[in-house]
């Protein structure tokens, strides 16, 4: 059974806005960079409250939220972080050099479960997974993960991993009530399923589309609601349900979403910038929708999975934030790698 089954606190955190370099402070965050004490308070309320998986990436402020890890997680965490695999990148060397340079900033010797951040690459799935699996024999990483895969690339990259010899344990994909009834995604649960593959569900509320905060202004600025091409109306019978399930269970709409999602066996990965939003999203736990309940909002459920989107629009993306990651790492290295307003 891998690190990612029968967890006692079925949750995981992310930390896609924990970098610390000036352009995580200016330009990839409309809030500026989280300070130092309170991501420190985070990790203490989290960690009371028995969470133990942890997620990041070597994009993340180019490294820097690997770095704010390793100075604030105990040694026992099960952090998950990733590969990034820009066109440039081409060997197993390059995959190696990577996995060291997470494990120094994250202040291990071995990485937990180590992701391939997208399956978009010139170079094949399998590639990246005898990659892991020499990483593996050398003691740098334990098991292998996926991200934004589709139930054909989990296929192979399972079938990879008992080749070369390395447990191919989690798929990271987008899974909420925006896209639960995409036949993409549902094919994909269900190969994970066959497979044993621990499915966590990125951006479960829909970075706020699921939750009782949302207005027309936000809607409009909503990376999500974006991608997916959805309206207000688009969402109206939905979130009229979260609505009335939050009263009837006195939680929030955003603990009803999280909850759905515990409730289908799925790991809700969720970001916060607050004390205040971790204790929020902790309010999930504990507790269970009703069978009904469940049902009700599966029905109600959205078909918009990203799963859908063209690789060459995927590959673009990928390809910028490998930029994006090389400029933050050149502030970090010129000493821009932690602006002030981390510390306070």
């Amino acid at each position: 059974m891998s690190l990612l089954h029968g967890l006692s606190t079925p949750i995981a955190f992310g930390t896609l806005q924990w970098g610390t370099t000036w352009i995580d402070h200016t330009i990839l965050s409309a809030h500026g960079v989280i300070s130092e004490s309170e991501a420190r308070k985070i990790v203490a309320e989290t960690t009371k409250s028995g969470v133990t998986v942890w997620d990041t990436a070597e994009g993340y402020g180019g490294g820097t939220s690997e770095k704010r890890l390793g100075r604030l997680l105990s040694k026992d965490a099960i952090v998950m972080t990733k590969f990034l695999p820009v066109p440039w990148r081409y060997s197993h060397g390059c995959f190696e050099r990577a996995v060291r340079e997470s494990c120094r900033r994250l202040q291990i010797e071995c990485i937990p479960i180590y992701l391939l951040h997208s399956p978009v690459h010139w170079r094949p799935i399998e590639f990246w997974v005898e990659a892991a699996a020499i990483c593996k024999r050398k003691g740098l990483i334990k098991a292998m993960g996926l991200s934004n895969c589709n139930a054909d690339q989990v296929r192979r990259a399972v079938l990879a991993g008992q080749k070369y010899g390395i447990d191919v344990v989690t798929n990271q994909v987008h899974y909420s009530l925006l896209c639960y009834n995409s036949k993409s995604l549902q094919e994909m649960e269900s190969t994970c399923r066959e497979l044993n593959v621990k499915i966590v569900g990125f951006s479960p509320i829909g970075q706020g589309l699921l939750t009782d905060g949302l207005t027309t202004e936000r809607l409009a600025s909503n990376r999500p609601a974006r991608m997916l091409h959805l309206k207000l109306d688009d969402l109206f019978d939905l979130r009229s349900c979260l609505k009335l399930l939050s009263l009837k269970y006195q939680k929030s709409m955003a603990q009803i979403a999280l909850n759905w999602c515990i409730c289908h066996e799925i790991i809700p990965l969720v970001g916060c910038r607050s004390l205040n939003q971790a204790k929020d999203s902790l309010g999930c736990l504990g507790w269970k929708l009703d069978t009904d309940d469940v049902k009700r909002l599966d029905r109600l459920a959205l078909s918009k999975s990203t799963l859908e989107s063209p690789s060459w629009r995927r590959s673009i993306f990928v390809t910028l934030f490998g930029l994006v990651m090389l400029s933050c790492r050149f502030l970090d290295y010129i000493g821009l790698g932690m602006v002030k307003h981390a510390w306070l």
